[in-house]
């Protein structure tokens, strides 16, 4: 009886491993990179920001190994008059959150990516195409355009908020990111980048000569 009695509490108590679990992500790309032009000054768009994908994966076998790709940001541009270069993909088991992209300079859009890139400024370029490929929830937001007829650049999109638009000499904004709290506390991810501005003296009009020379007799 006593041998009875302790088979069945050792059943009762009996633990089996789970076969599959579920598991919640947060899968970040790389953002995209800042354009390079030539010395005339004129302002670049932001990097978009890396793709921004959260949720839960259900069913992952515990027999499984799942390879985790952390992107990197765009590699710096070198070329004159050059669009920045996209950021990589961060990819978890299906999930693919896709590069930034990269800005873009004089009479260029920005890139494609997780989040777009900003325009480039003067010529009143626009921003690229956010949540590329397009993804549910979305992954990101479009670019901001550069001004038109002045320098500043628009501003990367973000994963909660599009670029900025440039309407002056001073670069945009760029695109506010999303917060998670996949750690313990709530951090904010992929913002995009601020776009450039005028990095030179600035061509003088009639009308700023007056003012600067009635500045000077006083």
């Amino acid at each position: 009886m006593a041998g009875a009695l302790s088979a069945m509490i050792a059943a009762a108590y009996a633990v089996s491993a789970p076969s599959s679990i579920d598991v919640e992500y947060l899968v970040v790309a790389g953002g995209g990179g800042g354009a390079k032009d030539s010395s005339t000054g004129v302002g670049n768009g932001g990097g978009g920001a890396g793709g921004f994908r959260t949720g839960t994966s259900t069913g992952l076998s515990l027999a499984t190994n799942y390879t985790v790709t952390v992107g990197a940001g765009g590699a710096s541009q070198t070329t004159t008059r050059t669009n920045g270069n996209n950021g990589s993909n961060s990819v978890f088991n299906a999930i693919t959150s896709n590069g930034g992209g990269g800005g873009g300079t004089y009479n260029n859009a920005g890139l494609s990516g997780g989040s777009g890139g900003g325009g480039g400024g003067l010529s009143g370029s626009a921003g690229g195409s956010g949540n590329t490929p397009s993804t549910s929830p979305s992954q990101g937001s479009n670019g901001g355009a550069g001004a038109s007829g002045v320098e500043g650049g628009g501003g990367g999109g973000g994963a909660g908020a599009v670029g900025g638009t440039a309407t002056g000499r001073s670069g945009a904004n760029g695109g506010n990111g999303s917060a998670s709290s996949i750690s313990g506390s709530s951090v904010t991810y992929s913002g995009g980048g601020g776009g450039g501005g005028l990095i030179r003296g600035f061509a003088i009009s009639r009308s700023d000569c007056i003012y600067c020379t009635i500045n000077i007799i006083r």
